[in-house]
């Protein structure tokens, strides 16, 4: 089977998340779409995240109908890229990896903890984030990455929190469940 992995905080899900997963899916570029979110980003060290359940719990309901879009929650804290492509293999051997990134991610990708090891792991698949569609990197570029010609939504979580922290509407941003679920749980108040 091939399998996307979609790694991040998810802090919170969000419909451009849920948009790439579903693009990704329509061309045909893999069978599933996994879903894996990180207790902490390495690169937002200093950043508050939510508790991880509560972002389970989210991206749980923001999937609960999509067939081919699973949650996968590996238990403990693996932050890097290449740990997290690394245990999977482990856990769940046979499939054929790829890594799903927004185009807002190549440029930093060479500083990420061995580049050169997670794209000898998991070709990556390559999302458009507006402002970012023809972002280049020498390493990406080398790896022949599939670059996916979907709709580019400029949407982010952080925008998504602030909003919220400013007592303004998400509707039509994140699945209705999820918005629920924050407003129930006063989650980025």
């Amino acid at each position: 089977m091939k399998v996307a992995l979609f790694g991040g905080t998810f802090d919170p899900i969000h419909n451009g998340h849920l948009n790439a997963a579903r693009e990704v899916l329509k061309h045909g570029l893999v069978d599933e779409i996994w879903f894996i979110p990180v207790y902490w980003h390495a690169f937002k060290a200093n950043s508050k995240v939510s508790e991880l359940r509560h972002r389970k719990i989210m991206i749980g309901l923001a999937i609960k109908d999509e067939k081919a879009i699973k949650l996968v929650d590996l238990n403990e804290n693996p932050t890097y890229t290449i740990d997290t492509i690394l245990k999977i293999k482990r856990l769940f051997p046979g499939n054929d990896y790829f890594w799903l990134i927004g185009t807002n991610l190549v440029k930093e990708f060479s500083s990420w903890k061995q580049p050169k090891k997670v794209l000898s792991e998991a070709k990556l698949i390559l999302y458009p984030v507006p402002g970012s569609e023809n972002e280049k990197n020498e390493l990406v570029d080398s790896s022949s990455p599939v670059r996916v010609k979907g709709k580019a939504i400029d949407l982010s979580s952080t925008v998504i929190r602030e909003k919220l922290n400013r007592g303004k509407s998400i509707a039509g941003l994140v699945p209705k469940a999820v918005e629920q679920y924050i407003k129930e749980n006063e989650l980025y108040q």
